[in-house]
């Protein structure tokens, strides 16, 4: 799966099992402020007898809203078990992942859960037979075909799961740590646990876990394989989620609301329309052939300026959920003295950086992004910012001090010029032998160019302490093969590469096993922490978001230590929707548009 998942994007890497429906909160008109869970009181629609009462016209018929959103491919499947099992791809969750609901939703304006199908907060107990909890399911829930949402459908879904050893998200969100499911009635659902869960256990996976209609699916899987599963026609599923998918084909998508489903005022119609590259879809919205469009990256300052002066296109300048970086490979030297990595980190002009190149966002001090406020540590990003500031003189001199200690001698030191700026040493030579050149991979895509300028001036500072270090821009895909595929002799082959991580779930950040544990599926740097592996165990096994935030620091004060990757930027999404058309009730959040699915739980049409 690394492969397909890795290439889900194009733009920057995304996590597997990251591209999720729990991922996003599809409603806007919950309120949700310091509890782990907060239940929402999905509200009523007027009644004709109401707005009779109020004044409002009760013989005509609203026009229904028509929501057009532009995507760059359609769906690789239609069948949801598939999707969430083995093809996550971002194309795929966007229309595949409003189909669906579980019990919480994530907010995205805070990062808090909020009910969705529970009824209402449910914590963890325990008694002489174990740990449970148990869950009161809101009844005003239905599928589309009109069958109410039950806790029969859950217990389906779980006992699927384990049968067929469904894997994928699957596997993260129904995992081991539940014994069983069961439905105490219609809507009570009791979940057993093997011990006590923590947090990550409960609420971060079983309730952000999508569910299944089993009498649509019952049939299926009594004598299916996984396979079997994911190969069925997804065209007999009804819908659960806040949409219901009625058509695919190759150039147009339309899912229609799902009646049944209380809480989402989405649209009566959303069209996706396929198109073949982004130059057509920043066409069709200059056009009004769509009213917004969704690319994982945004657009490019080239392709908003095209419609800079179109009254009728504004556009929406948000956090995205990912981070840059530069990492390196821990095998090669002298990429594997931590030295040599902080002096680099002393020297580079991060800030600098920042200010200088056009729409780079800001400094990345932390991997939680600042916008992510229920996670992101004010003081702690500053203090891993403290590691490496002060003033270029005192820089330039802690970082030799440290090199000079490992072995590092120069013809002619590096020193402080004149100017202001270091003048570069020469002759360099680590314990008496000259250092081989030095590559530094980069994608040359044309959606992000502050990469290449990023690289080159990592490139100019290795260069002031007399490396011979070499930008290699090509395509994104080489980069991935270069830095996380083994080569025949079963190692990487790279100095140090520059990519992005988008960063998945927002409310709880679950990136830091697969990146950084010693056997993590994306630990491509070959970083080994006991420190980290340590504080890591306590953050997953946390039963409170207090014990999690301490856990989470000391993760992050040893990478910030450590230095195996070099935390570069955190870039803006800019995007464009047709302000002629409709509005947004949810101006800015991290991840933009993208991160809601498009917005279409808080689009609204304009008046």
């Amino acid at each position: 799966m690394r492969d397909r998942t890795l290439r889900t994007i194009g733009a920057s890497v995304v996590l597997a099992g990251l591209v999720v429906v729990g991922a996003v909160q599809l409603f806007s008109n919950a309120s949700a402020e310091t509890a782990d869970i907060v239940a929402v009181d999905p509200g009523t629609e007027p009644t004709e007898s109401r707005q009779a009462a109020l004044g409002a016209p009760t013989s005509t018929t609203p026009e229904p809203f028509v929501y057009r959103v532009g995507v760059l491919s359609g769906i690789s499947t239609d069948n949801f078990w598939a999707y969430y099992g083995e093809e996550p791809s971002v194309w795929n969750s966007y229309i595949l992942g409003p189909t669906k609901p579980a019990l919480y939703s994530i907010d995205q304006a805070n990062g808090s859960l909020v009910s969705e199908l529970s009824g209402a907060e449910a914590s963890p107990t325990w008694d002489a037979e174990g740990w449970r909890v148990r869950v009161p399911l809101d009844p005003d829930f239905s599928w589309s075909d009109g069958t109410p949402i039950t806790a029969h459908d859950f217990v389906f879904t779980f006992n699927t799961v384990r049968a067929l050893g469904l894997g994928g998200s699957w596997a993260n969100s129904y995992p081991t740590a539940i014994e069983s499911m069961h439905a105490d009635g219609a809507h009570e659902l009791r979940i057993e646990f093997t011990s006590r869960p923590n947090l990550t256990i409960w609420p971060h996976s079983i309730g952000l876990a999508p569910v299944m209609a089993k009498h649509v699916w019952e049939g299926k899987t009594k004598t299916a394989t996984a396979q079997d599963l994911y190969s069925t026609p997804g065209d007999i599923d009804v819908s659960g989620g806040p949409l219901s998918l009625v058509i695919a084909s190759d150039t147009l998508i339309v899912s229609n609301a799902n009646t049944g489903y209380p809480l989402a005022g989405t649209p009566d119609s959303v069209e996706y329309h396929v198109y073949s590259d982004e130059a057509a879809l920043v066409a069709a919205i200059a056009g009004g052939e769509i009213d917004t469009m969704l690319t994982p990256n945004g657009l490019t300052q080239e392709q908003l300026a095209t419609v800079s002066d179109n009254e009728s296109v504004s556009v929406l300048a948000s956090p995205a959920n990912g981070v840059r970086y530069l990492g390196f490979n821990l095998a090669r030297e002298p990429m594997s003295d931590q030295t040599f990595r902080v002096a680099l980190a002393l020297l580079l002009e991060r800030e600098e950086l920042a200010e200088t190149i056009p729409h780079t966002g800001q400094v990345a001090w932390s991997l939680v992004p600042e916008a992510n406020g229920r996670w992101f540590d004010t003081e702690l990003a500053g203090e891993n910012q403290a590691k490496y500031s002060g003033s270029l003189k005192e820089r330039l001199a802690s970082a030799l001090e440290g090199l000079r200690a490992v072995g590092y001698t120069w013809d002619k030191e590096p020193a402080l010029g004149r100017s202001g700026g270091v003048v570069a040493g020469r002759g360099l030579k680590i314990d008496g032998l000259a250092p081989q050149p030095l590559t530094i991979l980069t994608p040359g895509d044309e959606y992000d160019p502050a990469r290449p300028e990023y690289v080159k001036e990592i490139a100019e500072t290795l260069a002031l302490l007399g490396f011979d270090a070499r930008p290699v821009e090509t395509d994104f895909d080489s980069v991935v093969d270069l830095a996380f595929t083994p080569g025949e002799d079963g190692s990487l082959h790279y100095d140090m590469y520059l990519l992005g991580w988008t960063l998945g779930s927002p409310a709880m950040p679950g990136y830091y096993r697969p990146l950084f544990s010693s056997r993590g599926e994306m630990n491509n740097t070959g970083y080994s922490s006991k420190t980290f592996n340590r504080a890591l165990t306590a953050y997953e096994g946390a039963f409170t978001t207090e014990e999690a935030m301490a856990a989470l620091g000391v993760m992050e004060q040893t990478l910030a230590t450590d230095l195996l990757y070099h935390l570069l930027y955190t870039s803006q999404l800019t995007e464009v929707y047709r302000s002629d058309r409709v509005t947004f009730d949810i101006e800015q959040s991290l991840g933009g548009l993208q991160g809601r699915l498009g917005g279409i739980g808080d689009v609204r049409p304009k008046d």
